[in-house]
């Protein structure tokens, strides 16, 4: 079984080993297919050797998802316990205006805009806890999409892009 959980306000973990982003576009969520897992997920890496959660986030969501022009912020601090000790992550959200090409081919199929959390998800009992903590931390937020209601018809809600 795996435990999530977010960290108390105030509280910052000594070691940090994911960031996650929920990011929105055109009025829906960027997933991306990764090609190991197979499953859908929300932008997310490991920060490298000196490089803090920030630069972290902007360099996955970059990578993994093509975003040029965005807006970010840090959400919260989470745990993720999978039976073997306790690792902690940071989640953020992203506004994005515009997208070019995903440059992380190695690990991402594709990218796609969903409007709701996506059937078949990698990492099911986390992007499913932290998805809701970003949908929280957005309500309010909400931007109009350019093209007003779009149904993008797949099973899950998603389109390409």
């Amino acid at each position: 079984m795996v435990t999530v959980e977010r960290i108390a306000e105030g509280s910052t973990p000594l070691k940090v080993s994911y960031v996650v982003i929920a990011a929105r576009h055109n009025g829906g969520w960027l997933f991306v297919k990764h090609r190991r897992r197979g499953g859908w997920e929300m932008p997310a890496g490991h920060p490298g050797p000196g490089e803090d959660t920030v630069e972290a986030a902007v360099r996955e969501l970059t990578e993994e998802t093509g975003a040029v022009s965005f807006t970010m912020e840090p959400v919260t601090y989470y745990s993720v316990d999978a039976g073997t000790g306790k690792q902690y992550g940071r989640l953020f959200c992203a506004e994005v205006e515009l997208i070019g090409a995903h440059t992380d081919t190695d690990e991402i199929e594709e990218v796609r805009i969903f409007r709701r959390l996506p059937r078949n998800l990698s990492l099911h009992e986390v992007m499913s806890f932290l998805y809701r903590v970003a949908r929280q931390h957005g309500e309010g937020l909400k931007v109009p999409t350019p093209f007003g209601h779009r149904d993008f018809g797949s099973a899950g809600g998603g389109s390409s892009i």
